[in-house]
This record gives C-alpha cells, structure tokens and sequence, in this order.
C-alpha cells in the first residue's frame, strides 16, 4: 500500500489514478502527471516519453496495476512509472481513503453537542439542515483537493473544528458558545451542493456560479422561514458566520467577520485545513529535508524534524 512505501527502488501498486493531467516536456515529448490512490493514501507519479495515443488509453477514475520506480524527487516521494496496466472489474470505493471515523461514531459526537445547544432557534436550524444533508455531509470530501480530501473528510474536518471551538469557549467563557457551534457545524455544508459526489468530485453548476457561502447562507434563509423562525438577529448573525468564514474577500468571504465567533471561526477553519495539509507533506518527505513547496500553503516549504525517523 501507498503508506508502507518508505525507500526507493522497484514497485507494483494497485491503485486509482486520481488525477490525470497531460504535459509536454522542454523536446514537446507528451507525458503523464498523476496522483494514485489507494486505501491508505496519495502517490505523486510522472509517466515520461509518452505518445498521444498512449495517453488517450488513461483517465481520471481508471483502476490500474502500476509499475515504476520509486525515488525522492525536490524530497517528496515519487513513483516514475514504466507501465500502466488498467484493471477491469474493480470498484473505485475500494481504492479512495476514508475518515479515520466512522459515520456513526462522528455523528454521535456531533449531535452531542448539537443536542445540548440552549438556543432553540439555532438548535432548530442547526438540526434541520443536518438531518437534509445527513447522508451527503457524511460522505462528503471537505475539498477536491488540499484539505480533507477523502470520503468522509467534511464531516471529520467539521468535527475537528468543533473540537477545538470546545476548548475556546472554555478558556473565552464570553463568547457565545451555540453560535460558534453552530457556525462551526454548517460553514461547509453548502459544499454537498458545490460538489457532484463523494468520490472523485468536480465542482456542479451551481458550485461554480454561486460557491458552497452563498449556498449556505440562503439555505439558512429558507430552512429558518420554513421552521417558523422569529429571532431574526440569530439568524443574520449565523449567516454572518457563514458568509465571513474565509475571514477574507479575496479569498470568497463576501464580508469580514465582524463579530467574535466569527473570527474564531475563521481561525479554527484556517488551523485544521493547514495542520492538515503540513501533515500530508511531512508523511512525503525524508526526516531532515524540507518538502515539495506547498501553493495552498503560501507555496512554502515544510520542514521533517530529523527525530522523526
């Protein structure tokens, strides 16, 4: 499996090919930049000196016994592919990574807290949309690409944050602890509509023309007037958190967070998708050496601790 791969030389995966995206080096020699996939994890692969009626045979979602090289390439882990052989007969949900929880187990979690809310009103809406979006909020990815990117990974993402959003109202005892909750519990939940699927999803029509804030703060719009809603500052104020939870214009927030639980939640969004991506370059990368620049990450590099051998 993609996990156990720790030095280099020869290898045979069975796998998913993830991502297929075609190039041409420097000589206008076609070739194959790929991200396999298996249970365990992602695999950053290149297939050199290609011809266009070689490349035409692979595609995103294509199931493939893959043989190639493995080698340190800029210090992340790289598999140079000699030979690409599609399998026929094999079901993808086999080869995508998943939560490392359950559904069960993330759901009971969640609605502990959700339960336990005091404010009717946000328990009210807060419960009604989980229970619409309850199979696709479950299965889910939190992303196509960078951060929580499996089956699963937007329920977990938003349980991590609720997590954390637990210690800070601990120590921050003035805040208001249900509209953070309930920021924290909807802010991607708009995603089940900006995405087409689980497994392998492309943006929708409606993800790419309105995106999953302006979704989800009309959907808050519609469930609170079909519950019958009267506090309307509760409501304006979770749409507030929904709408300011990229804490920047330039990075979709159609507004600043102008209330603390908004802010807070900004943090918490930013520090569980960055941890998460740090973490995935860390597990590619030698102890000792920096990874392979990260865009999403300021196009930085992370360094591995060399005690972590």
């Amino acid at each position: 499996m993609i996990k156990d791969i720790v030095k280099e030389g020869p290898i045979t995966l069975e796998c998913l090919i993830a991502r297929c995206e075609r190039g041409k080096t420097a000589k206008n020699t076609p070739y194959l930049s790929l991200a396999l996939e298996d249970s365990s994890g992602t695999l950053d692969a290149k297939f050199w000196n290609l011809t266009e009626e070689m490349i035409a045979q692979y595609t995103t979602g294509m199931v493939v016994e893959a043989h190639g090289d493995i080698l340190f390439h800029r210090n992340a882990i790289q598999l140079r592919v000699r030979k690409l052989i599609p399998l026929e007969g094999k079901n993808v949900n086999d080869y995508v990574q998943n939560a490392p929880m359950s559904k069960t187990e993330m759901e009971e979690e969640i609605m502990e807290v959700v339960l336990a809310m005091k404010n009717e009103t946000l328990q009210k809406v807060v419960l009604r949309i989980l229970d619409q979006k309850q199979e696709e909020f479950y299965s889910y990815p939190a992303a196509t690409k960078n951060h929580h990117n499996f089956v699963g990974g937007l329920a977990y993402h938003t349980l991590c944050m609720l997590r954390m959003a637990k210690h800070v109202v601990s120590e921050y005892t003035w805040l208001d602890a249900d509209l953070l909750y309930a920021g924290v519990l909807l802010h991607d939940v708009g995603k089940t509509v900006e995405l087409s699927q689980p497994v392998l999803p492309e943006y929708t029509m409606e993800g790419n023309l309105l995106g999953h804030i302006s979704i989800m703060a009309s959907y808050i719009d519609q469930v609170a007037r079909e519950e019958g809603v009267q506090d309307e500052e509760c409501v304006t104020l979770l749409k507030h958190m929904i709408l300011s939870h990229h804490g920047k214009m330039e990075f979709g927030s159609p507004v600043l967070p102008m209330i603390p639980e908004a802010e807070v939640l900004n943090l918490l969004d930013n520090l569980d998708s960055r941890l998460y991506m740090m973490k995935q370059s860390l597990e590619q990368t030698k102890p000792g050496q920096f990874g392979p620049r990260v865009f999403a990450l300021e196009n930085r590099m992370i360094y591995r601790k060399k005690d972590e051998e």
